[in-house]
């Protein structure tokens, strides 16, 4: 790729940050500046509505009287942020092991906070070999499904909650009184009801599609009850969706953070995003909380590489978008803690002999909660929120059996503006029907590589054919380099003509590579979540979604030897010496420091994604070769003007 290939590039590059500074940010700016302005004008009309109809805690008989002060009126009571009453010390934690119906997930529930403490996945294993298993929220110190007004306040969150467990019917409730909040102050007594509804087995109809559905999937109805005799509120709350922690030593930690979806798109912060960085004037301290605002939040997921856990918003689909508004979430909230070596290595009910450990890599438990708005209840009414929570494996063909695209938790990313998504779905699928023929993944991955690289094989030739005549242009280029060395404008006047005479477009190498990039990106991204590559292996690799390590340099723990990284690099080293070399010394001498740069970006991904680059590579090679020959012959004899 030359100069002019290059310059070509940062001009498109130009053209979308300028698209995306001039036109998508402030869109986005003014959609949220009107959003800020009718949430405003929704406050205010809420607080009239309540003071025409006297529901406002004034100091009247509704609220608590207090003593006199010196001039015998009574004082405004006083606000408190967070009225619900912390936890009982004296409370002992119970906990209840209850199994879905299906019998492949273990619910762990507590009465401190009334959620699930831990999910047990019996058919998924942390280690094959020592036949532990898969368990989400491991680390997390609040459960799935707790209830909070504050959840930088834990204290308060574990509060003991009344339980009771329906074993037959596989249903665990949970009941608390708390105050009502009328404006910052309590008023009345509400009585929240949480009912978990665990999964059942499916019917004969359709029996295989409705347990990739539901095997995971927990109903949650949170009932709110004034059983007071004065109207109240029940203010903004979260409900906490638990914690995301590696499942093992070897995952990658790029794709473990936080997840929410709003109207429409998915927003995902790793947990890099809560460390100092930056560069000069973007730099940026320590972030220890996430907590953005906005409306129309559907669902709020915690994830790591291969599982997630999500606790979604049910029950307005039917309505409009504006009376979904004081329905769906206003605040995403998330925090990132440490784990330490210690408590990682600790052993538990689960894993007798703890996790191991690699090297002096940080460790993070990422929690996660999604705030709904408040809401009015008369005495003696009551209002249900809805919610379903999947606790389970990053699958997409369970995932896409939702009905809130829960399956953009997957989340492929894009290229240039260019969706990477559906060409991942479309792979893995792909890959997953070649599996079920083959009943190998190593040959899957192999299979689909190669079918890739067959459907592209016309545009590679073409981009191969474009830089062998370019490179044989070169000695021309340098004379005439030489030649206007003083005159840049004249050079490239001359060279259009030398390009002319030979047939030859600059760019003609390029747009193949700009086709095929989205579709290997989509390849990569699809191969590095793929959550059924998970125990799958050939020859010396054990497992296809770890790293292919096969001892250790000096028997260090922290120095693995990979060998599909290493013949990775090799592949890519070989397929550089035979691609016809274009452009300056200089950036010759870049491209070959790719192989290491890769070596170190891909040490230790999972081992299925140096399989597919170095069959592919090992695929352009023989491409090369072939065209090596037959591009020779049609190389232009170019005579000296």
């Amino acid at each position: 790729m030359d100069r002019k290939a290059l310059v070509t590039i940062l001009i498109i590059a130009g053209l979308m940050a300028g698209w995306h500074f001039g036109y998508y940010a402030p869109r986005a700016r003014e959609n949220q500046k009107r959003y800020e302005e009718f949430k405003k004008q929704q406050a205010a009309d809420e607080k009239a509505k309540r003071a025409a109809s006297g529901d406002v805690a004034t100091g009247t008989a509704s609220a608590q009287p207090g003593p006199a002060n010196a001039t015998g009126t009574q004082p405004a009571p006083v606000a408190t942020p967070n009225p619900v009453p912390p936890a009982d010390p004296a409370e002992p934690e119970e906990r209840k092991i209850v199994s879905s119906e299906v019998g492949t997930v273990d619910y762990v529930f507590t009465n401190h906070s009334g959620g699930i403490a831990r999910v047990v996945l019996k058919e998924h294993e942390e280690d094959k070999s020592k036949g532990t298993k898969v368990v989400l929220n491991e680390f997390g110190t609040i459960p799935i499904g707790a209830f909070s007004l504050n959840p930088d306040e834990e204290t308060p969150i574990k509060a003991a909650w009344a339980m009771s467990v329906d074993e037959e019917s596989r249903v665990v409730t949970f009941s608390r009184t708390v105050p009502g909040n009328v404006d910052g102050v309590p008023l009345g007594q509400i009585k929240i009801t949480k009912r978990f509804s665990l999964p059942r087995k499916p019917d004969e109809n359709d029996r295989r599609r409705v347990k990739l559905r539901s095997e995971y999937l927990v109903g949650l109805d949170v009932t709110c009850e004034n059983t007071g005799s004065t109207p109240t509120r029940v203010p903004k709350f979260f409900m906490h969706v638990g914690s995301a922690a590696p499942i093992n030593r070897h995952e990658t930690a790029m794709y473990q953070g936080v997840d929410y979806w709003r109207d429409g798109d998915t927003h995902f912060k790793d947990t890099t995003w809560f460390s100092a960085g930056g560069f000069l004037m973007w730099s940026h301290p320590e972030r220890p909380v996430l907590r953005e605002d906005g409306d129309l939040m559907r669902w709020v997921a915690v994830t790591n590489q291969y599982f997630t856990t999500m606790l979604t918003i049910t029950g307005a689909e039917d309505k409009p978008q504006e009376e979904q508004r004081p329905l769906l979430g206003v605040t995403v909230w998330a925090k990132r803690r440490a784990i330490s070596a210690d408590d990682w290595r600790k052993p538990n009910e689960w894993r007798p002999i703890g996790h191991e450990i690699n090297g002096n890599a940080a460790l993070f438990n990422v929690d996660a909660a999604i705030a709904l708005p408040e809401f009015a209840i008369p005495p003696g009414q009551s209002v249900t929120r809805t919610f379903h929570i999947y606790a389970g494996p990053r699958e997409y063909r369970r995932l896409r059996l939702l009905d809130h695209n829960e399956s953009d938790v997957l989340n492929y990313g894009s290229f240039l503006g260019i969706p990477t998504g559906p060409f991942s779905r479309l792979l893995l699928n792909t890959m997953n029907w070649i599996y079920s023929w083959t009943g190998s993944y190593f040959l899957a991955i192999i299979l689909l590589t190669i079918a890739v690289k067959a459907i592209l094989w016309p545009l590679q030739n073409k981009a191969n054919r474009s830089m062998k005549k370019m490179s044989a242009l070169q000695p021309e280029m340098k004379r005439l380099q030489e030649k206007y060395k003083e005159e840049p404008v004249k050079f490239q006047q001359e060279m259009g003509k030398v390009w002319k005479k030979a047939g030859v477009n600059p760019l003609s190498g390029c747009w193949p590579i700009f086709i095929q990039v989205p579709i290997f990106i989509g390849f990569y991204n699809m191969l590095g979540k793929a959550v059924e590559l998970r125990h799958h292996g050939f020859a010396w690799v054990k497992d296809l979604s770890q790293p292919d390590t096969i001892g250790h340099f000096l028997g260090l723990a922290y120095l693995p030897i990979n060998p599909l990284p290493l013949l990775m690099a090799g592949t890519m080293f070989l397929q550089m010496m035979l691609t016809p070399q274009t452009g300056d010394a200089a950036q010759r001498r870049m491209f070959m420091f790719m192989p290491l740069i890769f070596i170190f970006m891909c040490y230790n991904f999972a081992s299925a994604l140096a399989l597919y680059w170095t069959v592919q590579n090992l695929i352009s090679i023989v491409q090369l070769k072939m065209n090596r020959d037959k591009s020779a012959k049609e190389a232009p004899a170019v005579s000296n003007p």
